[in-house]
């Protein structure tokens, strides 16, 4: 079976779920701009926003008319809102695309707010994958520095620590004792790996909890690592002196 053209992939998501936004974050409009530039290519109208329109001898309605035709890929590729604010105020192709893009990309304070207020509050929940997290984490603030607002590398691992779920309390206090005895300067990149470290052991804690003391506090205890008789109840049977793995009843 012959395979679409990229347009034919692309174009069906633009209609939908990727429709544009008016005041859309930098990145999401980037990502919408690209696939806008695979269809305007593929349906040959992408000379229309670079080449003057000819003049009378050299007939311009062709070039009139992929003009119309880029503009209604655009328009219907936006959001209902922005549709109509746009329709009535661009007479080209190249002026609609034009607003949109300084629309979207120019630096907006009100961008900067809402993206400020996610990402401080941007918290961790239990069941959400530390590395998953980690990665939220340095995306929104690339999404800050992309609207002018560079976040420096200390407050990023200060937001980091903030953020992480409540249950982490212990773990958190640990880490950040750790961090003040330490000589050298808060870096970013240790404290992510801190957090990766403990997100990690508590996944791994999670999956083989007949490995770990219930009154260990975050403290590592696996089977593997602790020398002479067990100490802890049994999570079986609930007797003490031996683990679930070797319980006998």
């Amino acid at each position: 079976m012959a395979s679409g053209s990229l347009s034919d992939l692309v174009y069906p998501e633009l209609k939908t779920t990727g429709r544009l936004e008016l005041g859309s974050m930098a990145t999401a409009f980037r990502i919408w701009r690209h696939k806008l530039d695979f269809v305007l290519a593929d349906k040959k109208l992408k000379y229309v926003f670079t080449d003057p329109i000819p003049d009378k001898e050299k007939d311009p309605f062709a070039h009139i008319d992929d003009d119309s035709k880029a503009q209604g890929i655009i328009l219907f590729r936006l959001d209902d809102s922005s549709r109509l604010h746009h329709y009535e105020r661009h007479d080209s192709a190249k002026s609609l695309l034009d607003a949109l893009t300084s629309a979207s990309t120019q630096p907006s304070m009100t961008r900067r707010m809402i993206l400020l207020r996610q990402y401080l509050g941007r918290k961790m929940f239990d069941d959400m994958p530390v590395r998953e997290h980690v990665l939220n984490m340095r995306a929104m603030a690339k999404e800050l520095e992309l609207e002018g607002v560079k976040i420096p590398d200390e407050f990023q691992a200060v937001v980091l620590i903030n953020n992480l779920p409540d249950s982490w309390e212990d773990a958190v206090e640990r880490m950040v004792v750790s961090i003040d005895s330490d000589a050298k300067e808060l870096s970013l990149e240790d404290v992510e790996d801190k957090v990766r470290a403990i997100g990690g052991w508590k996944e791994y804690r999670k999956a083989s909890p007949e490995d770990y003391d219930d009154d260990d506090d975050g403290a590592r205890s696996a089977k593997s690592s602790r020398r002479g008789s067990f100490r802890g109840n049994c999570h079986g049977c609930g007797e003490f002196g031996h683990r679930k793995s070797n319980c006998p009843n």
